[in-house]
């Protein structure tokens, strides 16, 4: 698939952390109408490890995927996971460096590591690793976020380009993320810079959501307003259907959650009719599918009901049915976008 197609549709990637969508073969995320996925490069770096990936023939060789594969810079997960003190570690100017509680190695990912461990992976797209930090932040926090993420950008441009070729060479593209947490004239700010420097993508980083799950609308406006119209524009984690149609409606064209994978192990379902849950009592008499609408494997063949049953006796074969069903519905959202 040509890359540039990326600039011009709408996709959805569900968040294949390491290498796999939960509980779904690669040939049951290929029948939901998935065209694109997300990895995680912090947890594949920890396992099985990049050079392994290489050797095995990349992602894509790896899980027998033949779409189109992101990966993100691993910096959102490791900072969160830092700031929080979950893990051991500290950000520092050169990157990050910590320690894997898996195993107890330490490691420290840079800009340019970042780019190396994503072209050992064998991706499509990649990120450059960026600042992200907490969301509550001063002013002066926020405006250092920027000008490290913008520092960063540099170094990862540079990197792709002079060790790897750059696009022309790869035939990969390079995409960056926006900073600035809530402060528009920041957000403004980061992404012409990052325009300046030049991408193949500018992704919204940080939060898309406040304390009361709304899309923070005015930052990510920010965004799209001082990036081209003819590149990836990718917001980060924006998941919920009716978020999705007011993003793409200001202008963004790619998204990805965990939720719809995750809401679907949680027996939470989305439908023509709205939020189901089938784990709720109320259906454990339900003749009816998932969803009247959808032809999925799961709505062509099972009822609520026996849904249910399946949750309740804890049988995988519900979370692999609901999983394909929430992937189908949100990938016929994206096939009407591009209608």
């Amino acid at each position: 698939m040509d890359l540039n197609i990326l600039k011009q549709k709408y996709f959805f990637m569900p968040d294949a952390t390491r290498g796999a969508v939960r509980y779904l073969t690669t040939k049951q995320l290929k029948e939901t109408g998935t065209q694109a996925i997300v990895t995680n490069t912090l947890h594949l770096l920890i396992s099985p490890g990049p050079d392994v990936i290489q050797e095995l023939g990349g992602i894509k060789g790896f899980m027998n995927w033949d779409g189109i594969v992101f990966t993100d810079s691993g910096g959102f997960q490791l900072f969160s996971l830092l700031h929080s003190h979950k893990w051991e570690g500290k950000v520092h100017e050169n990157g990050a460096t910590f320690k894997s509680p898996r195993e107890g190695n330490i490691y420290e990912l840079t800009p340019e590591t970042s780019i190396d461990i994503q072209m050992k992976i064998g991706s499509d797209v990649l990120v450059c690793l960026d600042d992200c930090r907490d969301t509550n932040l001063t002013r002066k926090e926020a405006q250092e976020s920027v000008e490290r993420t913008l520092r960063w950008a540099v170094r990862c441009r540079k990197h792709f380009d002079e060790s790897y070729g750059g696009t022309q060479k790869t035939g990969k593209l390079l995409t960056c993320v926006v900073q600035g947490a809530n402060f528009l004239d920041l957000r403004a700010y980061c992404a012409k810079e990052l325009v300046e420097i030049g991408f193949d993508g500018y992704n919204f980083g940080g939060y898309v959501v406040d304390k009361e799950g709304k899309l923070v609308l005015d930052e990510m406006s920010a965004v799209i307003e001082n990036i081209p119209k003819d590149t990836i524009r990718y917001a980060m984690g924006v998941g919920k259907p009716e978020d999705i149609l007011t993003a793409a409606k200001i202008g963004y064209n790619i998204f990805d959650t965990v939720l719809v994978t995750r809401n679907a192990r949680h027996g939470t379902v989305y439908t023509s009719q709205g939020v189901v849950r089938i784990k709720n009592s109320e259906m454990a008499l339900d003749k009816s599918p998932v969803d009247v609408n959808c032809n999925c494997e799961c709505c062509s063949n099972y009822s609520r009901a026996y849904l249910h049953h399946m949750l309740k006796s804890n049988e995988a074969t519900a979370l692999t049915l609901l999983t394909i069903h929430n992937l189908t519905f949100y990938q016929d959202i994206i096939k009407k976008l591009n209608q």
